[in-house]
């Protein structure tokens, strides 16, 4: 597997579907057979800062459309094998198909193009699928602390304090509310909204309970001997 290509195999009862991410350059393709439920101007997110004379096209919606079409006709609770190849490693899964859109669908959010949804992108170059709360939390916070590092190394005032990290996931809450109004105008499956749940869900826990979050986190770090 190419260096910043990331492959998810899902293995379904009657067919195999493959999608190929490519997590280093912008995500925005260039087409004029997006359904409609991509154009920015529907449902345009509140956050979202784009403007339609600049971009036609909601970024995020164009980068996960053919995944939503894919599974247009499949139920959420379906088992189904998924296999993630990376050059470094590969994973493997038997899970609900709504797990395996999650992770994906994760993926492909954060390397969209989206503005909002910018700040994710550092953790895509270090993809890891199926990851737990506690293990999103670790690399979400390690990630968002390391670059805060570099910002002071430049002169910069680092936030160790994680206002900004916390005022980013109160705007990805907001984010999950809008976007699940496109999502739900696209005609998809149980599969693909309930993994759009998934993906956001774990920003609205980290957004109400991180620093209760964190304590825990914090027992088991300090405690380790």
């Amino acid at each position: 597997m190419n260096d910043g290509i990331v492959r998810y195999i899902f293995q379904l009862k009657d067919r195999e579907v493959v999608f190929d991410v490519e997590t280093k350059q912008p995500g925005v393709e260039e087409s004029t057979d997006y359904p409609e439920w991509a154009r920015l101007q529907h449902k345009q997110c509140a956050c979202c800062p784009l403007k339609t004379s600049d971009c036609q096209y909601c970024p995020v919606a164009t980068r996960i459309h053919g995944l939503v079409e894919a599974f247009a006709e499949n139920k959420s609770t379906e088992r189904v094998q998924v296999t993630v190849e990376a050059s470094e490693r590969h994973y493997y899964n038997d899970c609900d198909l709504q797990v395996g859109i999650n992770s994906l669908m994760g993926l492909m959010m954060a390397t969209s193009g989206c503005p909002v949804l910018q700040e994710l992108k550092a953790m895509a170059s270090f993809h890891i699928p199926f990851c737990s709360t506690r293990e999103t939390l670790h690399r979400t916070v390690g990630s968002y602390l390391t670059k805060q590092y570099f910002v002071q190394l430049q002169g910069g005032e680092p936030d160790w304090e994680l206002q900004q990290l916390k005022a980013l996931y109160q705007v990805l809450e907001a984010l999950n509310q809008d976007f699940s109004k496109r999502i739900q105008d696209s005609s998809s499956s149980d599969a693909v909204s309930n993994a759009v749940i998934m993906f956001f869900a774990t920003s609205v826990v980290l957004v109400t309970s991180l620093d209760q979050q964190l304590q825990h986190h914090q027992d088991f770090l300090m405690n380790q001997k």
